[in-house]
C-alpha cells in the first residue's frame, strides 16, 4: 500500500481498551438479563444497553464470555441490525471464536437487508474472537446460476459504512461468519485503514448471483462510469488502505472469496487461503477497482479462476489500472488467472499455477488474456497441469462487455515464464490484438 507520493503506508495500530466490561454482569447491573445458553431468550436488548453504557467510559472493551447469545430483535438505534457500533474507542471481543456465538434470528429472504453487526462512522475499534451466525436451517445450494429458493439468514454478518463520516482504524480479528445471504464481511463506502485478519467465512446461504455468497468484500459507494475515481476527496465515500491478511474461506457454499469493487483502491489482499469457491476466488470485479495488491495467497480448487481481473455482467467490464498480482499459489483451479473486458496496466508476476487436473470450460488454461492491454506477464510458473488440452497461456478474443468493445490482448509483454509438465506453453491466436511481445523461457 502506497501513499500518493509513493511512500509506504503503514497499518494502523490496534486499539487498546483495557477497561474490560463483562457483558452479562454489566447487563444485570443495568436491569437486563443476558442468558449465554442457546435459548428463546432475546439477549439483544441487554447487549444494546451495555454498548450504550460502555460508550460513556473511555477505553472500554465489551467482553463476551463463551456462550450463545440469541439476537432476536434489532437495535434501538437501527432496527435492521442487531449490534450497531457508533462510539469510537470501544472494542467488542469474545472469549473464543468457536464458543462465543452471536446467533441471529433475522431471516433475509431477499426483501430487506439485515445486519449482524454494523460499524458506522467509528474509528479505533476492535472486533475479535467470536462467531456471527444465524438460526437459518434450510437447504444450501451450489448452483452459481440460479438463486437458492431457500436462501436466508443475515444479509451481511459484519459491515462497515460511513453514516456520513469515514470509518477507520478498525481491526476485525479472528472472527467466523456464516449463514449469510450476501456478504460475510463487507468493508463498505467511506472506510479506510481497516484490517481483517485470521478470520473465516463459510456457508453462505446463496451462491446464485446478484451479490450473493461473497466472503470478504472491499467496495466504494456504488459503481459509477467515469474516467477517474469520482470518490477521491470524499472520505465518506472512498474506500482504500484495507488489508485482508491471513483469512480463509471454506467451500463449497461461497461464490467468491474476495470481491474488490466500486473504485476501491490501494488495498492489500495477502497470505489468505481460499478453497472450493464456485466462481473466481479473488475477483477484481470489473468496476474500476485500481492500484490493489494481491500477493502470497493460496487458492485451492476454485471452480473458475483463482484470480480474475475484469468481469462480465450488467454493470461490469474492466478492472482499473495498476493492479499488482504476485507470488500467489493457485492449485487445482479451473483457470489460474484471467484478465478481460478492457482491463489495462496490470502486472502479473511470480505466481505458481499448478495441478490443474479438472476439465474446465474451454479454453483449458493457466492464464487467459482476453480484451486487455499494456500489461506484463512475467516469471510465472506452470507446473503439473496435466488435464487434456491444457495451455499455459491463452490469448483470446472477448465479446463486448459493458462500455468495452469486443477485442483481444494488445501490447502485452510476456517473458520469463516457465512451463513444466503442463501441455502447450502458448496458444496465440495472433489475428486477435496486436503489439504483444512474447519472449518465452519455456
Amino acid at each position: 500500500m502506497r501513499e500518493r507520493d509513493g511512500s509506504e503506508h503503514r497499518r494502523h495500530q490496534r486499539n487498546i481498551a483495557p477497561n474490560r466490561i463483562d457483558v452479562v454482569q454489566r447487563a444485570a447491573s443495568l436491569g437486563f438479563r443476558i442468558d449465554p445458553a442457546d435459548s428463546e431468550h432475546d439477549d439483544q436488548p441487554g447487549i444494546d444497553a451495555v454498548l450504550a453504557d460502555a460508550a460513556t467510559t473511555a477505553g472500554s472493551t465489551v467482553w463476551f464470555p463463551d456462550g450463545t447469545y440469541n439476537l432476536l430483535s434489532g437495535s434501538a438505534r437501527q432496527p435492521n441490525a442487531h449490534i450497531v457500533l457508533v462510539k469510537s474507542g470501544v472494542n467488542l471481543e469474545g472469549q473464543s471464536r468457536e464458543r462465543t456465538i452471536l446467533k441471529s434470528g433475522f431471516d433475509d429472504q431477499g426483501r430487506n437487508s439485515v445486519y449482524g453487526m454494523l460499524l458506522q462512522g467509528v474509528h479505533d475499534v476492535v472486533i475479535a474472537n467470536l462467531t456471527v451466525t444465524s438460526s437459518w436451517n434450510r437447504n444450501y445450494s451450489t448452483d452459481s446460476r440460479s438463486n437458492n429458493p431457500d436462501a436466508g439468514g443475515l444479509t451481511y454478518s459484519i459491515a462497515t459504512s460511513s453514516a456520513g463520516h469515514p470509518t477507520y482504524n478498525v481491526t476485525i480479528d479472528n472472527v467466523l461468519v456464516e449463514k449469510f445471504r450476501r456478504m460475510g464481511v463487507r468493508i463498505g463506502a467511506g472506510s479506510h485503514d481497516i484490517v481483517v485478519t485470521t478470520s473465516l467465512a463459510r456457508n453462505a446461504t446463496d451462491v446464485g448471483g446478484g451479490g450473493a455468497g461473497y466472503g470478504f468484500v472491499i467496495q466504494g459507494d456504488k459503481h459509477k462510469t467515469a474516467k477517474t475515481n469520482p470518490y477521491l476527496g470524499r472520505p465518506d465515500q472512498d474506500t482504500y488502505f484495507v488489508v485482508l491478511d491471513g483469512n480463509r474461506t471454506d467451500g463449497p457454499y461461497i461464490r467468491h472469496a474476495v470481491i474488490i469493487q466500486y473504485w476501491a483502491h490501494n488495498n492489500l489482499v495477502t497470505r489468505n487461503t481460499f478453497e472450493g469457491t464456485q466462481l473466481d476466488a479473488i475477483d477484481l470485479h470489473g468496476e474500476d477497482e485500481y492500484a490493489n495488491e494481491v500477493s502470497h495467497n493460496t487458492v485451492i480448487a476454485s471452480q473458475r479462476a483463482g484470480i480474475g481481473l475484469g468481469n462480465s455482467g450488467a454493470t461490469h467490464d474492466k478492472t482499473g489500472v495498476d493492479n499488482w498480482i504476485h507470488h500467489n499459489e493457485l492449485t487445482g483451479c479451473a483457470w489460474g488467472i484471467t484478465v478481460q473486458y478492457g482491463t489495462e496496466r496490470s502486472t502479473i508476476e511470480h505466481n505458481l499455477i499448478r495441478d490443474n487436473t479438472a476439465l474446465a470450460h474451454p479454453p483449458v488454461a493457466g492464464v487467459i488474456l482476453g480484451n486487455s492491454s499494456n500489461s506484463v506477464l512475467r516469471n510465472n510458473r506452470f507446473v503439473n497441469n496435466t488435464v487434456e488440452g491444457f495451455s499455459a497461456i491463452v490469448l483470446k478474443d472477448d465479446r463486448a462487455m459493458g462500455d468495452e468493445a469486443a477485442g483481444g490482448p494488445r501490447n502485452w509483454t510476456i517473458l520469463g515464464n516457465s512451463v513444466i509438465n503442463s501441455g502447450t506453453p502458448l496458444v496465440d491466436t495472433s489475428k486477435l490484438g496486436s503489439g504483444n511481445v512474447v519472449q518465452p523461457s519455456w
